[in-house]
């Protein structure tokens, strides 16, 4: 008798693909936020005529 030893992961490998949109998304996330936090100073435009 052969017995498979598989692990969690290996039988689920739909998890890998939800780990990478996690991850993905806290990148994005962690970006937005450095980049709100550190925006240029506003500039008011005028029209002249």
């Amino acid at each position: 008798m052969k017995t498979t030893n598989t692990s969690f992961l290996n039988r689920h490998p739909w998890i890998y693909v939800v780990l990478a949109f996690v991850l993905l998304i806290s990148a994005w996330s962690a970006l937005i936020s450095v980049a709100v936090k550190n925006s240029p100073a506003t500039i008011e435009v005028t029209k002249d005529r």
